[in-house]
């Protein structure tokens, strides 16, 4: 069920319901509240900021009942503190940004102690999480002795500059030495090592599973119902493929998708068509700006288009897959825009979702009936260099709209479904701020068979870009758009224009259509310390038949008294007498005596059917780290109708079960039993395994920590393997913890996603081993596990003064350590008197050298001509260069 989708609620619940959808808000703080307990409903993913600088790495946190809490091993490796977080003796000893400030936790003795504020209680500021410590935000800078202050709606923590801290004076420092360099990229995955998984001609495949039993009766009719469903992912002919069965209610095979691809963010398939995918069966086409829209069918598709990149100006669609009995929530940069059921189609589809000019960062979440939680995350950025200068991205297709590539039975298909649909798109930069776009289409459209052509141009002013789009039917009329998206100081605005002449029909537009206009705004307000954020915007239709329906909405999201709250008024008028009137949508969120509650409402504001049309309350309780227990209370007035369900869910690790029971106030009553697990090879111990993970349609990374006492990056003979080392990919996985022979496998990995897997600092009980490398790049593919050694080694330190041709210090240069292979393993800055540090160095051979840019500056060689060797027998390496 959705989240907040509508179904059927009772009279007699009315009151209750409705209120708790629009009051959660209004619930004192001062009520009594049961321990916090972590959930993926409160996850954070922040970064610090100082002024207008951005931290690089991201810090994991919680939005709890009393503010925001911060994993303490995230921000020791931003701030890059000598700080060592010991989770087996529950203890956290180092500095704080001098020597002479030692910093102690000790959990045990439930006492912190550093200069800032002696020894003090720990009271309830450390929670423990999944992931390890959470410290309230107010304890962290208490601590530390730096303000900082959360910032849910840009996803920052902002630290007072005031402070001159060694990090704040460190980023000053670089903005100093900016003058004698170029600023370079913070992170490009392409300077790590990478890990590729070779396509064979037969991988054993990993399969989902799911299945689901249900009985129900009203009004004396009782129904029952058994239905599975199966997707395998692995590799046949050095192809990728995936194919899913799925049942009727009676067990009965009723629809069979497979496809065959390869994918290949890169590029470089096909020679010198050089594609970055070709896929064949069942297939999704690309959408054209005013033609066609994206469908899915059996068919092929090629195109060298960056994978996952928006295909439409302004909107993007969003489709994957949706288990039986799973539920997808939508969110645009934090925000909650919208939710979707499964509807027996086995897809989620996010259709014509609007953009802003800037970052688009899109969360999928998903939700399963077993509890389960997924996460799909997408970015959609628009600006400059959306189509690099001179290079040209093409695509092509043909599908048999809405046929599976193997039909099992005959099933009903849509008006204008089960033709034959073809097109091809070719776009092209011509320079940093402007590209061109082609296409044709053919597809059936009521009844009838219509070939478009169209064009569009992109073209990017300061902080705006435009679109000029126009498309002509052959033999009908012509379709033209103007489309901009941009920001004027802290508003984010987008305007559209369209009109259609002849009788031009497609997706996007019909005969029937005069013209269309719209203006959408989205900004911040802030009031002091509190962030509101607001969207607004209007539209006009004027029809060729004289009518026209102009429509507005006022939309905002908030965080009060501990409550997470979403509010959208839209009010629609029409000169054609069909007046939908004015709805006003609520959704809230919070924890209340350590229940997390969600509660949404509709409502009709005017008209014959004013008031309350529909209400939802769900909460869930966890009763430990593998079950959960939930409730939901669902409302309609339409059939005033009250459905109640309580379910339970238990995680068996390697399978899922839940098992829910409803009731309605109209005599129904239900129950229902759910299976899910996943089956494939196990890489860490060899045979099969099977889990309650969803092998087959995420990656898999199956990791090799060692101790690599040579530097030479591969396990040799006498190197051991090390056990309990907890492995990270991109974000941390409590279960990837290395076993006896060094190996760990991480699940759930974005496919074609580059990820950066490397291991977490704090795991390594010996503060002198580090990694070789910051980490191992890895593209994963549904269903294979993609095999990476990650060497651990023992570290020493390289440091020396840097002075210029005539003898002086050189403070303020950017120095680089490089490796045998010619990567840069270190960077660093000289101080005011010329003196560099590179510490935890693993042990190898290294040179030093400039940057190119501090060398052309400074009119000097890049290379510095000095051999540096790290060893059991040299662990420091003093230079004066």
């Amino acid at each position: 069920m959705s989240r907040f989708a509508p179904r059927a609620f009772g009279q007699p619940a009315l009151g209750a319901i409705a209120l708790a959808a629009v009051a959660l808000g209004a619930s004192a703080p001062a009520l009594a509240q049961s321990r916090w307990q972590a959930s993926d409903d409160d996850a954070l993913l922040m970064k610090f900021t100082v002024g207008k600088h951005e931290f690089l790495n991201e810090v994991r946190g919680y939005q709890t009942d009393r503010g925001v809490c911060l994993d303490l091993g995230d921000v020791i490796q931003s701030f890059d503190l000598p700080v060592r977080l010991d989770k087996k003796s529950r203890r956290a000893t180092g500095w704080l940004f001098s020597e002479d400030q030692t910093f102690v936790i000790d959990r045990d003795s439930n006492t912190v102690q550093n200069k800032n504020t002696g020894a003090a209680p720990i009271q309830d500021e450390i929670l423990d999480t999944p992931e390890g410590w959470c410290v309230r935000l107010e304890a962290l800078s208490r601590w530390f002795g730096v303000g900082m202050t959360a910032d849910l709606y840009n996803s920052a923590i902002r630290i007072d500059n005031a402070a001159k801290l060694p990090f704040i004076e460190a980023i000053e420092r670089r903005s100093r030495a900016a003058r004698l360099r170029k600023p370079s990229q913070t992170f490009d995955l392409a300077a790590f090592p990478r890990a590729d998984a070779e396509y064979r001609l037969w991988r054993t495949p990993s399969v989902d599973v799911n299945l689901q039993a249900r009985a129900s009766s009203v009004s004396g009719t009782t129904t029952r119902s058994v239905r599975y469903e199966m997707t395998a992912a692995g590799e046949l002919g050095k192809a990728s493929y995936t194919a899913r069965l799925a049942s009727d209610d009676r067990l009965q095979p009723q629809s069979l998708r497979v496809t065959a691809y390869r994918n290949q963010p890169e590029g470089g398939l096909l020679g010198p068509l050089s594609a970055t995918r070709v896929a064949a069966g069942d297939v999704e086409l690309l959408p054209g700006q005013l033609t066609g829209r994206s469908v899915v069918g059996r068919g092929a598709f090629i195109g060298n288009r960056p994978l996952g990149a928006s295909a439409r100006f302004a909107t993007t669609t969003l489709r994957g897959a949706l288990p039986a009995g799973w539920d997808a929530e939508l969110y645009r940069n934090g925000q909650l825009i919208a939710f979707q059921q499964e509807d027996g189609s086995g897809r989620y589809l996010f259709d014509e979702i609007d953009l802003q000019f800037g970052r688009n960062e899109f969360e999928i979440v998903l939700y399963g009936p077993q509890g389960q939680v997924r996460r799909v995350r997408e970015d959609v950025p628009v600006g400059r260099e959306m189509v690099q200068p001179g290079k040209t991205f093409y695509w092509g297709g043909i599908v048999q709209q809405d046929r599976d590539l193997i039909e099992l039975r005959k099933r009903f298909v849509l008006p204008d479904s089960g033709h034959w649909r073809w097109g091809v798109g070719v776009e092209r930069g011509l320079d940093e701020r402007t590209s061109v776009a082609l296409g044709y289409q053919s597809f059936v459209l009521s009844g009838k068979r219509r070939q478009y052509l169209e064009a569009n141009l992109q073209r990017t002013f300061g902080a705006m870009q435009v679109q000029l789009a126009g498309a002509h039917e052959l033999g009908a009329g012509f379709f033209v758009e103007a489309t901009a998206l941009g920001k004027v100081g802290p508003v984010n605005l987008a305007a559209n224009a369209a009109w259609v002449t002849g009788a031009f029909q497609s997706d996007f537009g019909s005969d029937t259509l005069n013209y269309r206009a719209g203006l959408r705004a989205d900004t911040s307000l802030k009031m002091g310390k509190f962030v509101l954020p607001i969207q607004a915007g209007v539209s006009r239709i004027e029809r060729r038949d004289g009518s026209k329906v102009n429509e507005w909405f006022l939309g905002t999201s908030a965080r009060v008294l501990g409550t997470s709250l979403r509010a959208e008024l839209r009010r629609e008028s029409g000169s054609a007498g069909n007046d939908p009137g004015t709805r006003l949508r609520l959704l809230a969120s919070r924890r209340l005596f350590g229940l997390p509650l969600r509660a949404g409402a509709d409502f009709v504001l005017d008209g014959p059917d004013k008031g309350l049309e529909r209400a939802r309350l769900s909460t869930g309780k966890r009763l430990d780290d593998k079950s959960d227990l939930n409730f939901e209370a669902e409302f309609e007035t339409a059939t005033g109708t009250t459905d109640f369900t309580l379910g339970y869910t238990r995680d068996f690790r390697r399978f899922a079960l839940r098992a829910d029971a409803s009731y309605a106030t109209n005599g129904g009553i239900g129950a229902n039993v759910s299976l899910a697990f996943s089956l494939g090879p196990d890489p860490a111990r060899g045979g099969v395994r099977m889990t309650s993970q969803r092998l087959a349609r995420n990656g898999q990374a199956s990791v090799t920590v060692f101790r690599d006492d040579d530097g030479d990056g591969r396990l040799s003979p006498g190197e051991e393997p090390i056990e309990g080392v907890m492995v990270e990919a991109g974000l941390r996985f409590r279960d990837a913890v290395t076993g006896e022979n060094g190996k760990a496998v991480v699940d759930g990995l974005a496919p074609f996603q580059p990820v950066l897997v490397g291991v977490d600092l704090s795991s390594l009980d010996d503060p002198f081993l580090v990694p070789a490398s910051k980490g191992v790049v890895v593209v994963p593919r549904p269903g294979v596990a993609t095999e990476v050694l990650l060497p651990i080694s023992p570290s020493g330190e390289v440091e020396g003064t840097l002075l210029t041709p005539n003898g002086t210090p050189q403070a303020g240069a950017e120095l680089e350590l490089v490796d045998r292979k010619g990567a840069v393993v270190a960077s660093t800055l000289s101080e005011y008197d010329g003196f560099f540090l590179f510490d935890r160095v693993p042990y190898g051979q290294y040179r030093l050298r400039l940057t190119p840019a501090v060398a052309r500056k400074l009119e000097v060689r890049e290379t510095i001509p000095v051999s540096i060797t790290l060893d059991r027998l040299t662990d420091i390496a003093r230079l004066g260069v």
